[in-house]
C-alpha cells in the first residue's frame, strides 16, 4: 500500500506546483488581451454596454490569473525592475476605464484603455520580448499620424504628397514585418489570412493612390486604412 500512497503524494505535489512555474506569462497575457481588444474597439464605437462586458472579462483574467499567478517575474522577464509596478498599473488603468464606462463615457474609456497597450509594449521592449501584438502595435503607431493628415483638393500639395509617400513606405515595411512574424497557427486560420490580406491590400491601395497624385483617390485610400487594421486587430491583434 505504501507505493500507491507515495505515487498519489507525488502526483499531488506536481499538481500543486506554482502555476507561474508551469504557465507561460505571454500566453496568459494573450488571454487577457483578447477581451481588451474588444473593449478598445467597442469604446471607440461608443458602445457602452459592449465596453463594460469586454472590460469586465479583461479584469477577470488580469486581476485573477495574471496578478495571482505571477507575483514575481518569470525567467523571460527576470531583469525587469518594475515588474509588480507594471502589472498593478495595468490593473489600475482598467479600473479607471471601468469607472468612465460606468458613467457612460465610452470615448473617455477608450483614451484611458490605450495606456494598457503602451504599458505592455514598454514592458516587452525593456526585456527584449516580441510577440505578434508587438508588430500589430508598431503598425498602429505608424498608421495614426497618416490618418491625421488632411487630404482634400484644397489642401493637396507636393509637400503633402511627399510626406504621405514617406509615411506609406513605413506602413509598407511594417505590414510586411507583420506578415513575416505571423504565428503558424494564425496563418492556418482562413479568417486571419483574409483580414491580413485586407490590411496589406489597404496599404498597397494607399501607395497606388499616392502614385496617381489624385487627392480624391488618396483620401479614399487613406480612409480605408483604419477599418482594415481594426478588423485584424480586434480579432487577432
Amino acid at each position: 500500500m505504501a507505493r500507491p500512497s507515495r505515487l498519489i503524494l507525488a502526483t499531488a505535489l506536481l499538481v500543486g506546483m506554482s502555476s507561474a512555474a508551469l504557465a507561460d506569462f505571454d500566453s496568459d497575457v494573450a488571454k487577457a488581451y483578447a477581451p481588451y481588444r474588444v473593449a478598445l474597439f467597442k469604446s471607440n464605437q461608443k458602445d457602452v454596454e459592449g465596453t463594460k462586458k469586454a472590460l469586465a472579462q479583461f479584469q477577470t483574467v488580469w486581476n485573477g490569473t495574471i496578478l495571482e499567478a505571477y507575483p514575481t517575474a518569470p525567467a523571460r522577464y527576470a531583469d525587469e525592475a518594475k515588474w509588480s509596478e507594471s502589472l498593478q498599473s495595468i490593473s489600475a488603468i482598467a479600473a479607471k476605464a471601468a469607472d468612465a464606462t460606468a458613467k457612460g463615457e465610452a470615448l473617455e474609456a477608450h483614451e484611458i484603455l490605450e495606456a494598457i497597450r503602451n504599458e505592455l509594449d514598454d514592458l516587452r521592449d525593456r526585456n527584449g520580448v516580441r510577440v505578434f501584438s508587438s508588430f500589430v502595435n508598431a503598425y498602429h503607431a505608424a498608421m495614426e499620424p497618416v490618418l491625421g493628415v488632411t487630404v482634400s483638393e484644397q489642401s493637396w500639395s507636393d509637400e503633402t504628397r511627399a510626406q504621405l509617400l514617406e509615411q506609406a513606405g513605413v506602413l509598407g515595411y511594417l505590414s510586411d514585418d507583420l506578415v513575416a512574424h505571423a504565428p503558424a497557427e494564425l496563418l492556418a486560420n482562413k479568417e486571419f489570412k483574409k483580414l491580413l490580406r485586407g490590411l496589406t491590400g489597404s496599404v498597397r491601395a494607399f501607395m497606388e493612390a499616392l502614385e496617381s497624385n489624385d487627392p480624391a483617390k488618396v483620401a479614399a485610400a487613406q480612409k480605408a486604412l483604419k477599418p482594415a487594421y481594426a478588423k485584424l486587430f480586434v480579432k487577432f491583434g
